[in-house]
């Protein structure tokens, strides 16, 4: 996994993502939670997906939840209140993927220090 520089820990301390999370309710229906994840806990967030039970809200903000699938007026939300664009949603597979995705992010805040000429 790639190390990230003191002053992108920094930024990614400070950079919030926010995911669209599926999964089942005890009864076995469908279930989604959007949930505000910090850049840093992307990582433990996906390992603790693998796990026989997960709970989103032990790793970040559930902003958003409900059985079945987000309606349209709960998309319309998250698209205006958070700019989460439904159409280009990236599926963060493992917590390798989202070690990447993590740099990929830091290093494309405009604060990073290769981005300041």
């Amino acid at each position: 996994m790639t190390e990230l520089s003191r002053s992108e820990k920094m930024l990614a301390e400070k950079t919030v993502c926010i995911l669209l999370v599926r999964g089942e309710n005890a009864d076995g229906n469908p279930i989604f939670a959007y949930v505000a994840v910090r850049a840093d806990k992307l990582e433990s967030f996906m390992a603790a997906q693998k796990s026989e039970t997960f709970y989103p809200e032990d790793y970040g903000m559930i902003i958003e939840s409900g059985e079945g699938e987000p309606s349209d007026e709960v998309k319309e939300r998250m698209r205006l209140e958070y700019g989460f664009n439904h159409d280009e949603m990236v599926d963060i597979q493992d917590p390798d993927h989202a070690n990447t995705l993590k740099s990929d992010i830091v290093r494309a805040d405009p604060k990073h220090p290769d981005n300041l000429n």
